[in-house]
């Protein structure tokens, strides 16, 4: 019987970030992906963009697809659900995987996150191309990493209902995933880019709050690692998914 891997993707992005991954694991694997509140047929609507409402989806997922384990790979803030609901439900989750994870530890990326929360007194669009800048800085006038993820983020942001991102920012600065994180005993694979500096800046202490974490980066990548190389990251992916089969093979 096939395993089940289920895709989650980050924020002003949509369930095809997965497409090519969905492709390569659809042989071995029953793949599934969906779009998070506000980023599908629903995008520009208001919605309840609560942290209880995004797990409460994946939840829905599982159910209607008649899921009873699957391995969880979350892009960017989707790891927020995706480590909720491991908590939540452990015996529903294979493993994990962090594409661009990140939590709330003392941070450069958390310190941006502070700023653009105390300043939300300008238009939205003003307000997002500067905070877009914020979060993909430039490393130096060549670095297309961030000119990429600064002009996708801001375009499909631009899509979503105005308080989608910023209840993203109030989640991040309030809810305690970094004690979620230190909970969990499945096997986890956590991802950056080379070149997502900003984010890594909230993972100091990653090997402390979860000593039996893989990490991996991929070179000339940003923030969106699996997009920007996407042959690589499923080399990745795909390696620690088979070494966690032959571990659970062995024990029983």
């Amino acid at each position: 019987m096939k395993e089940n891997i289920i895709f989650i993707h980050g924020l002003t992005g949509n369930q095809r970030a997965f497409n090519k991954q969905m492709n390569y694991f659809k042989g071995k694997y029953n793949t599934y992906s969906y779009n998070l509140l506000g980023h599908g047929d629903d995008r520009g609507q208001q919605v309840d963009f609560s942290l209880d409402k995004l797990v409460q989806q994946l939840e829905e997922l599982y159910e209607n697809k008649g899921i009873d384990e699957a391995h969880l790979c979350a892009l960017s803030f989707g790891c927020y659900p995706g480590t909720i609901f491991a908590t939540k439900w452990k015996y529903k989750v294979s493993s994990l995987c962090f594409i661009g994870g990140h939590y709330n530890f003392p941070s450069r990326l958390f310190e941006v996150f502070m700023h653009y929360w105390d300043n939300l007194d300008e238009d939205y669009s003003t307000w997002l191309k500067k905070y877009t800048n914020a979060i993909y800085p430039k490393g130096n006038v060549f670095d297309h990493y961030s000119t990429l993820s600064q002009k996708i983020y801001y375009k499909y942001g631009l899509e979503l209902e105005e308080s989608i991102l910023l209840r993203a920012i109030e989640h991040r600065l309030e809810y305690d995933l970094r004690s979620d994180l230190r909970k969990l005993e499945v096997p986890i694979l956590w991802v950056m880019g080379e070149h997502d500096y900003l984010y890594k800046s909230s993972l100091k202490e990653l090997n402390k709050d979860i000593p039996h974490v893989i990490y991996r980066e991929i070179k000339y990548a940003g923030h969106a690692a699996n997009l920007y190389r996407p042959n690589c990251f499923k080399d990745m992916y795909e390696e620690f998914l088979v070494q966690h089969q032959q571990e659970k093979t062995h024990t029983y």
